[in-house]
Order: structure tokens, then C-alpha cells, then sequence
């Protein structure tokens, strides 16, 4: 039997306050034509469908026409949870959709779903387990038999003490967890010390495992306890991380082929490093993070740059150099005010623009330093 493995869609994600739905869509019709070429029997999504618990109506859309496009082409569905999505909300229907071979998982209730598949082998058994927190498991225990609230590696064994499954089969896991001795990337949620680590050990009677929750793309211990990663990068850190879709294919007990085929965003992400002389006579319609070089800020630098790079996300300096030389040099400054000389200041070094928020601690701010004038 033979499953594609992916997870971290995290739908509905803005990179600094950037919009990327359309790479994000470009990206998963890429998946659906891999799956079309490749043939396998299920696809398996390993959680964070999306990036917020409530996510925006175009990333449901686009959800919705990914897995109909997916189930049009054949494979079953099974799809879990993970620490970003809201397990109600994933758990929509999944009655209904189960019946239409897309399984899903959002909420442990105290039972972990088994789906049972057939093929010349024997049975494989699909154990759907949505993301574990210490919490989720103690709504479900009795007062005396609590678990303490950090203890993720105890709250996930408890889970599968309950599950028993039969080793003398096949048996496949989704699972959206940190496991120790992974690699974590910039994009992801740290938990402070590593208290949500748990044991690769927690699935040890499990043939494969389909891990979900780091973007990179690695095993831990054996090449079957495998994180697919992400399908686009979400950092800049992540530069040269290559993306690829899992193909997992289970033979008789004991025999599994593991493969990858590469994708191919339609915009990468890169540092940009040098002097703005040099950089500005390049050109990428990747989004790029800019670091100048320069000993003296460039007076709007950002908005020069974004002829060149319209793509461009961030822009900094190597030497954090007084800015203020960059605002003494700019003409027509003594007519602004203070807020809007900040704005533009914010806007030229971080690429985004202040929210609501920050707009409003500074007017405060400006406004006291008014008064004490």
C-alpha cells in the first residue's frame, strides 16, 4: 500500500504581514499533480492544516478544493490536527467526510481513530492521533490520576497505552509532536524548555510514522519515523531547505520503500547580502530579506530596492548603525510629524507597516513627550 505523506500547510499564513495564499495554492495544485502521477492508495496529512484556529475564509476555500481535487484523483484522505488548528473546527462533518474516504481526526475524546485498509499483504491499520497536550488528556481522567501540565511525553504514552496495536500487522501512525533529537526551524512555535520533547521511543510498535509539526524535512532514529516538513518555506532561515512530497510504500511486515519528489514554489525565499549599489542593479521576483552592507543608511532604501525586488520582505543592516543619519539626510522632513517620521522609519527597516496597536502606544508616547515640552 502506498501513501503520500505531508503536513505544516499552514494555511492562511502571512510572512511579515504578507499575504502568501496565492504561493500557498500554487503549491498544493503542485502536490495534487504529483499525487495524480504517482498513484498512491492514501494521502496523509500530518497537521497544522491551518496557521490560527480561525482561519480566513479564502484559506478554507482553498482547503476545500484541495481535498476535492485529491479525492477526485483517487486516494483516501487521513488528516489530523495540529498545535496551530482548532480541533472543533477541523472535526467539522468528519462523520460525514469519513464516509467519503477523507478521514479526520481534530479532537482526542479519549479514543484514537483507526482506519483498517487492505491489500495483497494483509491488513494495514491507519491510527489517526491529533495533537497531544498534557490538558487534553486530563479533561479525561479522573481527578487522582492527573497528569502534570508539562508533562507532554506521560500525557502522549498514556494516549497510546489505550491503542494496542496488533505488531504482527502493518500499522501506520499520524502524530503531531516534537520528538527529541529533531531539528526546529525559525517559523515554528517553541515551547519554553523544550517541555513539549517526548521519546521517539513512544512509537516504537509502529511500522511508519507521519510526523507533523517541524517544517524541515528529517527522520529521527529510523527513516520510518519521519517529519515530511512543510511544503513552502516559512523563514528565511529555511533558504536552504529543499521541500519535497513523502512517498511511503508498505510491502509485507517489514518491507517499506521511502522516496521523495521534489516542489518547486513559485516564490523561493533568500538573504540578500552586499552594498546597496550592487544589489540594486539585481533583480528577484523570489521575496527576498535584504542586509545592507552600507556604513550609512540609505535613505529609502526600501522603496528603491522594491523596484528591483518586488518581493522584497525585510530589510536590515549588518552594522547597527545610528539611523538617525538617515532622517537628517531626507528633504521635506520639517513639514511631517513625529509620528509620521517614525512610520516611515518603521516601515523602511522592518518592511510592514505599524498595526493598529503599535500606532497607537506611540501617538501616547509623542503625546507625553508633548506635554512635558
Amino acid at each position: 500500500m502506498k501513501f503520500a505523506h505531508i503536513s505544516d500547510l499552514h494555511l492562511g499564513m502571512r510572512i511579515c504581514d504578507v499575504k502568501i495564499a496565492e504561493d500557498q495554492r500554487y503549491i498544493l495544485n503542485q502536490i495534487a499533480d504529483i499525487i495524480k502521477a504517482n498513484k498512491p492508495d492514501g494521502v496523509l496529512i500530518s497537521g497544522d492544516i491551518y496557521d490560527r484556529p480561525v482561519p480566513p475564509e479564502e484559506s478554507v476555500e482553498i482547503l476545500s478544493g484541495f481535498l476535492t481535487k485529491i479525492r477526485r484523483l483517487g486516494p483516501e484522505i487521513y488528516m489530523i490536527s495540529g498545535n496551530h488548528d482548532s480541533p472543533e473546527r477541523i472535526d467539522f462533518a468528519k462523520e460525514l467526510f469519513g464516509s467519503a474516504g477523507i478521514h479526520i481526526n481534530g479532537k482526542y475524546d479519549g479514543e484514537v481513530k483507526r482506519v483498517i485498509r487492505k491489500d495483497e499483504y494483509g491488513e494495514v491499520n491507519i491510527y489517526l492521533l491529533p495533537f497531544i497536550k498534557p490538558s487534553f488528556v486530563n479533561n479525561l481522567l479522573p481527578e487522582d490520576e492527573r497528569i502534570e501540565a508539562t508533562d507532554y511525553e506521560t500525557a502522549v504514552r498514556k494516549v497510546l497505552e489505550e491503542v494496542k496495536p496488533d505488531t504482527d500487522k502493518r500499522n501506520v501512525i499520524l502524530a503531531h509532536q516534537f520528538v527529541q533529537g529533531a531539528t526546529r526551524s525559525e517559523s515554528e512555535e517553541v515551547i519554553v524548555g523544550f517541555i513539549d520533547a517526548i521519546s521517539a521511543d513512544c512509537f516504537n510498535e509502529y511500522d511508519y510514522v507521519a510526523l507533523g509539526h517541524l517544517h524541515k524535512r528529517q527522520h529521527i532514529k529510523r527513516k520510518t519515523l519521519l517529519y515530511s516538513g512543510s511544503p513552502l518555506k516559512y523563514s528565511f532561515k529555511e533558504e536552504k531547505n529543499k521541500k519535497s512530497v513523502t512517498f511511503v510504500e508498505l510491502k509485507e511486515k517489514g518491507n517499506i520503500e521511502i522516496s521523495e519528489v521534489p516542489l518547486m514554489a513559485k516564490r523561493d525565499m533568500k538573504n540578500i547580502e552586499g552594498n546597496f549599489s550592487d544589489i540594486i542593479k539585481r533583480s528577484s521576483d523570489d521575496y527576498v530579506r535584504v542586509v545592507l552592507d552600507d556604513e550609512v543608511p540609505v535613505p529609502f532604501a526600501f522603496n528603491k530596492l522594491r523596484n528591483s525586488y518586488p518581493n522584497i520582505l525585510k530589510l536590515e543592516y549588518a552594522s547597527k548603525k545610528n539611523y538617525g543619519a538617515m532622517i537628517k539626510e531626507n528633504t521635506g522632513l520639517k513639514e511631517k510629524t513625529p509620528m509620521e517620521l517614525f512610520e516611515e522609519f518603521y516601515f523602511q527597516s522592518n518592511a510592514t507597516r505599524l498595526n493598529e496597536r503599535q500606532k497607537k502606544f506611540m501617538e501616547e508616547i509623542f503625546e507625553e513627550e508633548k506635554e512635558e515640552v
